[in-house]
C-alpha cells in the first residue's frame, strides 16, 4: 500500500513537472482551478484524500471520494427543500395581502403594485417582475411568466391572477381567500413533514458513521488488529463492509424521503 501512495504522488510529480515545463509562463490560480471542476469535483479529491490519509487504504480514499461527491448535492438539495417551504408561506401571504386590498376597494392591478412594493422576502424579485410585466404585457402573460419562474407552487395563484382580470376583482376575492387558506396548510404539513425527516436523517447518518469512526479509532490505536485488511483480500472484504454501509444509509434515506414534487 505505501508503494502504491508513493507511485501516485510520484505521478503527480512527474505531471507538474511536466506542465511546468510545457508552459513556463502559466500562473497557478487555485480557485479558477477550483470553479471549473466544480463543488462535486473538489469534495471528491479532498473527501479522497483525507480519507487516504487517516487510514492508508485504497478503499477508504475510493469511499471518501464516493462522500466528497455526494455532499454538495445533499446540501443543495436541503437548501431547496427550505426554500420551497418558505416559497409557499411567501405565495400564502401574498395571497392574503391580495384578497384583503380587493375587499377593501382596490382594482387587481393596484393591489398587485401595493405588495410589490412591500413583498414577501422569499419572493421579492419575482413578485416585483409580475407586477412590472402586469403593466406592460397584462396580467395573464404576467402570472404566466411568474409561475413558470418560481415552479407548481405558483400555478394556483397566477390562474387566479389572470382569472380575476377577465372576471373582476371582486371575483376574485373568495378564490384569493381559499388559495391562501390552502397554501398555508400546504405548508405547514410540508415543514412539518421536512422536520420529521431531518430526524430521520440524522439518525440514519449516526447509524452509518459509527462503524466508519470505530474502524478509524482502531486503525489509529491499534494498527496492527487491522493489519490484515493492507493485503488486496483485506481491502475487497472492506469494500463489501463498506457497500453494506452504504446500501443500508440509502435505505434509510429513502424510508423517510420526502416527495418534492407533490402538488
Amino acid at each position: 500500500m505505501e508503494a502504491l501512495a508513493l507511485g501516485v504522488i510520484f505521478a503527480l510529480g512527474v505531471l507538474f513537472m511536466y506542465d511546468a515545463l510545457t508552459r513556463p509562463d502559466a500562473k497557478l490560480q487555485p480557485t479558477k482551478w477550483i470553479s471549473r471542476i466544480g463543488p462535486r469535483g473538489a469534495g471528491a479529491i479532498t473527501g479522497a484524500a483525507t480519507a487516504f490519509l487517516l487510514t492508508r487504504w485504497p478503499m477508504a480514499g475510493v469511499t471518501g471520494a464516493i462522500l466528497g461527491w455526494l455532499v454538495p448535492s445533499l446540501i443543495s438539495r436541503s437548501r431547496a427543500e427550505r426554500e420551497r417551504v418558505r416559497r409557499m408561506e411567501a405565495i400564502a401571504e401574498l395571497a392574503t395581502r391580495l384578497r384583503d386590498a380587493i375587499r377593501s376597494g382596490i382594482g387587481i392591478h393596484d393591489a398587485l403594485s401595493q405588495a410589490a412594493a412591500r413583498p414577501p422576502v422569499a419572493i421579492a424579485s419575482e413578485l416585483r417582475r409580475l407586477a412590472a410585466d402586469a403593466r406592460v404585457s397584462g396580467m395573464a402573460v404576467g402570472a404566466e411568466a411568474f409561475a413558470a419562474r418560481l415552479g407548481p407552487d405558483a400555478e394556483l395563484l397566477a390562474g387566479a391572477l389572470s382569472l380575476g382580470e377577465q372576471l373582476g376583482a371582486r371575483n376574485t376575492s373568495e378564490v384569493l381567500d381559499a388559495l391562501a387558506e390552502a397554501t398555508s396548510a400546504k405548508a405547514a404539513t410540508l415543514r412539518e413533514a421536512r422536520a420529521r425527516q431531518t430526524k430521520a436523517r440524522s439518525s440514519a447518518r449516526i447509524v452509518a458513521a459509527v462503524p466508519l469512526l470505530l474502524l478509524l479509532a482502531i486503525r489509529h490505536s491499534n494498527p496492527a488488529y487491522l493489519a490484515p485488511y493492507n493485503a488486496v483480500e483485506g481491502q475487497l472484504v472492506l469494500a463489501f463492509a463498506l457497500a453494506l454501509i452504504g446500501f443500508g444509509y440509502v435505505a434509510m434515506l429513502r424510508a423517510a424521503r420526502l416527495e418534492g414534487r407533490s402538488r
